[in-house]
C-alpha cells in the first residue's frame, strides 16, 4: 500500500486543511494509507471529521514578527525560523519521522522544514498553496508589497539570513529558492489570483474547493441585495458595518469568528443573522449577491467563481496583497489599513452600485465556468502517485 504523509506546518486558517482534505480524500479512494502531520490537530480533527486519515502531531513554532515580511524568507524566518536551537530540533524531528514511516510522496502546504527534510532524505515531494505561500521560483524572491520599490539588495540580505540559519544544519541549501529544489510545485489558484504581479512560468492547476462546513441556513427577509458576511470580531469597524447592514434592511447572514455568544444576539436582528459556526459556503456562494471577507483565499474566490461582488477588509498581509491583485484588475473594492473610518460603509454601497465591478466579476465567472476542481484533485494526485 502506498504511503502517504501530508504536511502543514505554518498558517493559521482552513485555507490549508481544506484543500488537504480534499486531496486525501482522492488518495484514499486510490488505495493509499494517508498520514496529517500539522501543528494543529485539533482543527484538523474538526476539518477532516470522519476520513480514515491518522492525524499527528509536529512540532510548533514559536512566531515572532515585528511588522510586515518583506518576501518569503522574512515570512518563514518571523513564523519560526529566527529560532536555531528549534529549527535544529524541528529538522531532526521530521527527518526520524521520515525515517521511521517511510513514505512513499509527502506533500506539504507551507511546511518548509518537512519540505527540507523530505529533501535531504530523498524522498518524493511536492508543494501544494497559493501564490503567498508557494513564492516564485527566483533569487532573489520578489517582494510582498508591490505598492512600495523594495530594493533587491534588502530582499538578499533577508534570503542571506535565512540560508545561513538553514546552512548549519542542511548544508547543500545555497539560496532560499532551494528549499522547493527537486518537488513538485501545485499552485492552486487562478492566475489572476496569484499574490505575486507578472506571469509566472509554471503551471496553474486551479483552486481545490474545500468546505468548511455544511451547517444549514435561512435567509432572513428583508429588502435589496442577499448579503453574506464572514468576517472576525476582532476586526476594526465590525460593529458599525453590522449596524449600517441591519439598519439597511437587507437580507444578510455571515459568520463571525471569535464572537461572543451575547454580541451575537445584540447584533442579530429580523434581517440579519449570525450562524454561531461557518455555514455552507457553497450554497451560499450560489445564493448572495454581495460578500464581505477578510480576503481568505478560499472564500474570496468561492465568491468570484460564482460571479459575486466582493468587499475585501483584511487583517494581514497575505489577504491585503490578495485585496491588491483583485482591486486592481477592477474585481473587488477593499478596506486598506489605512482607509478613513468610515470606509467600510462607503465601499460596500460601492459594491452594490459600481456597474464596472459588476461587468468584471461577471467576466471571471464566465470565463472559469467550466472549472472543475475535482478533476484538478484527480490530476494532482495522479501526478504525485506516478512520482512515487
Amino acid at each position: 500500500m502506498t504511503r502517504v504523509v501530508l504536511a502543514n506546518e505554518m498558517g493559521g486558517g482552513w485555507g490549508h486543511f481544506l484543500p488537504l482534505r480534499a486531496i486525501a480524500n482522492e488518495f484514499i479512494q486510490r488505495g493509499c494509507n494517508v498520514l496529517l502531520m500539522c501543528r494543529d490537530c485539533e482543527k484538523a480533527a474538526r476539518a477532516f471529521g470522519d476520513r480514515d486519515i491518522a492525524i499527528e502531531q509536529s512540532p510548533a513554532w514559536k512566531v515572532r514578527k515585528t511588522g510586515f515580511s518583506l518576501n518569503y524568507a522574512q515570512c518563514i524566518w518571523g513564523n519560526g525560523y529566527w529560532d536555531e536551537e528549534r529549527f535544529r530540533t524541528h529538522v531532526v524531528w521530521w527527518k526520524k519521522r521520515f525515517r521511521t514511516l517511510r513514505p512513499d510522496y509527502v506533500l506539504t502546504d507551507y511546511a518548509p522544514t518537512a519540505l527540507l527534510a523530505a529533501m535531504s532524505l530523498d524522498l518524493p515531494r511536492g508543494a501544494i498553496g497559493t501564490g503567498f505561500t508557494l513564492p516564485p521560483a527566483a533569487t532573489p524572491m520578489p517582494g510582498l508589497h508591490p505598492w512600495f520599490s523594495l530594493p533587491a539588495n534588502k530582499l538578499m540580505e533577508s534570503e542571506d539570513i535565512l540560508v545561513e540559519r538553514i546552512g548549519k544544519t542542511l548544508p547543500s541549501i545555497q539560496t532560499v529558492e532551494h528549499i522547493f529544489s527537486g518537488a513538485q510545485r501545485y499552485l492552486i489558484i487562478f492566475p489572476e489570483t496569484d499574490h505575486y504581479e507578472g506571469s509566472r512560468q509554471e503551471k496553474y492547476w486551479g483552486p481545490v474547493f474545500g468546505q468548511a462546513s455544511d451547517r444549514r441556513y435561512i435567509w432572513p427577509e428583508g429588502n435589496g441585495p442577499k448579503t453574506f458576511f464572514y468576517l472576525s470580531a476582532a476586526g476594526g469597524g465590525l460593529k458599525d458595518f453590522i449596524a449600517h447592514v441591519r439598519d439597511l434592511g437587507l437580507p444578510a447572514i455571515g459568520y463571525i469568528r471569535g464572537l461572543s455568544e451575547s454580541d451575537r444576539r445584540t447584533m442579530e436582528s429580523d434581517t440579519l443573522r449570525i450562524s454561531p459556526t461557518p455555514i455552507d459556503i457553497t450554497r451560499v456562494a450560489s445564493e448572495c449577491d454581495l460578500a464581505v471577507t477578510h480576503g481568505g483565499y478560499g472564500t474570496s474566490i468561492r465568491m468570484l467563481h460564482a460571479g459575486k461582488r466582493l468587499l475585501i477588509c483584511p487583517e494581514q498581509l497575505e489577504q491585503t496583497l490578495l485585496a491588491h491583485r483583485l482591486h486592481k484588475q477592477g474585481l473587488c473594492e477593499f478596506v486598506g489599513f489605512f482607509s478613513e473610518k468610515n470606509s467600510m460603509k462607503e465601499k460596500f454601497g460601492r459594491i452594490a452600485n459600481a456597474v464596472e465591478l459588476g461587468k468584471n466579476v461577471a467576466a471571471f465567472a464566465a470565463k472559469y465556468a467550466g472549472y472543475d476542481a475535482t478533476r484538478t484533485v484527480r490530476e494532482i494526485v495522479h501526478t504525485c502517485l506516478k512520482a512515487a
